[in-house]
């Protein structure tokens, strides 16, 4: 009887853990396709534009070759080089992101600090306002933004661009003095008291005790504000002069207009030039080559700063 009773025992503690080793191996497997299945639908389209950007004109409009080119061919990287002005591009590009990006890091961490610490009247009003500004679409400011700018003869350069930065009114600024309202809420009052028993203001508090339990926040608001500067199209193509600034963002929704200018220059004939031209596939294929050229250098710089990056998005508690 003793002997059943321990038979049977043994036999629902392996019934148990074979059900937990099946239902282990269900939850793995349902993970690791849910997993798979999104990284194919972001990597497919980025590797379908890199096979795109090395294969031969004519293999892409041949049927038989779907993955593997049948001859590599730098072609479209040449046009898409020289229709975004690659290297004038680039600088620039970079000089207006750093730039916007080093003021909004400023502007927005004063004003999440304000926010966070400073009591005064209205202070309610004025973030729900702030707030708003990341419900309300660009769209709907752009006719006042670009009539302001233009009429004080500023839409030829980058002032335009970092007076917005500037002013707490540039890209997704009100999010970013939300992160820094909500850091800045976060770290003890007494740091803050402490400060100001020793003699210090507003502005050395904000700086000998705020800047240095805030560095997830900065980090976060400095790499967000200066990969959307760079990929951004709206502001700068309402507010920069395509032909007095090479910006890659503009160049790249304007590569079709000096097409057949740039494939003559570079010792295509006339007529395969108007070809290409006119060929929605060939012309879509430049231009992705030019997205791809435009986002190489976050790329590589993501592979220094990935760490950095993930760290700093976990302490501040974006998600999404």
């Amino acid at each position: 009887m003793q002997a059943a009773m321990i038979d049977t025992t043994q036999k629902e503690g392996f019934r148990r853990r074979w059900n937990n080793k099946v239902s282990l191996f269900f939850a793995g497997a349902m993970r690791s396709l849910i997993v798979f299945g999104l990284c194919f639908i972001i990597l497919y389209p980025i590797f379908q534009m890199i096979i795109a950007a090395i294969s031969d004109p004519a293999d892409l409009s041949n049927p038989l070759v779907v993955w593997i080119p049948r001859k590599l061919s730098l072609n479209f990287i040449r046009f898409a080089v020289e229709l975004l002005d690659y290297t004038s591009g680039l600088l620039n590009t970079f000089i207006m992101s750093l730039g916007v990006m080093a003021l909004t890091v400023v502007t927005t961490s004063l004003a999440g600090y304000a926010f966070a610490k400073l009591k005064f009247k209205g202070i309610n009003l004025l973030f729900f306002f702030v707030i708003f500004t990341i419900l309300v679409p660009p769209q709907t400011i752009a006719m006042p933004l670009y009539m302001i700018f233009n009429g004080l003869g500023l839409t030829s350069t980058f002032t335009s661009i970092f007076i917005l930065a500037i002013t707490g009114m540039g890209i997704k600024a009100g999010l970013f003095i939300f992160i820094f309202r909500q850091v800045f809420r976060g770290i003890p009052k007494e740091l803050e008291e402490a400060a100001i028993m020793d003699g210090c203001g507003v502005f050395k508090t904000f700086y000998k005790v705020m800047l240095p339990n805030a560095g997830s926040a900065f980090v976060t608001v400095a790499l967000f504000s200066f990969v959307w500067q760079w990929n951004d199209v709206f502001f700068t193509r309402l507010l920069i002069s395509v032909e007095n600034l090479n910006i890659l963002a503009l160049n790249l929704i304007n590569i079709s207009t000096g097409l057949i200018y740039i494939l003559q220059k570079l010792g295509v004939d006339q007529a395969l030039a108007e070809g290409i031209s006119r060929n929605p596939l060939l012309v879509g294929t430049i231009a992705n080559t030019g997205a791809l050229l435009m986002l190489l250098p976050l790329l590589i710089a993501y592979l220094f700063v990935q760490k950095l990056f993930v760290e700093s998005i976990e302490r501040t508690g974006i998600v999404g």
